[in-house]
């Protein structure tokens, strides 16, 4: 096998474990996509034999909510809600919210069902 093969073997190889669709996994390497594909035929890789990548990260799960002591001062009517997200977005929740609306933010969101 000669060193262009070897090459093309590599990167198709490559290509196929990343999950990227031709023309991205091309323009990374500085190719064109159609040669990566014609390739893929002529080496006879199919995508479909090689595990794709782990998908990205997940939003993460909510965290758990302390509830404040019996006695503990009770923050006033007219305060809103602050939920403050561990990537750092805050959701914030006005004294008059509707409870349905809050709990369709949450699960999209991904926390409870």
């Amino acid at each position: 096998m000669d060193e262009s093969t070897r090459t093309w073997r590599d990167r198709v190889a490559r290509w196929h474990k990343s999950g990227h669709s031709a023309r991205v996994f091309a323009e990374q390497e500085g190719v064109n996509a159609g040669t990566l594909y014609s390739w893929s035929r002529r080496l006879g890789m199919k995508r479909s034999e090689y595990p794709k990548r782990s998908p990205g990260p997940t939003l993460p799960a909510l965290l758990p909510v302390v509830v404040a002591q019996a006695g503990a001062t009770a923050p006033s009517s007219s305060a809103s809600l602050e939920i403050v997200l561990p990537d750092g977005a805050v959701v914030r929740v006005p004294p008059s919210f509707d409870e349905a609306t809050l709990a369709r933010v949450v699960r999209a969101l991904g926390g409870a069902r």
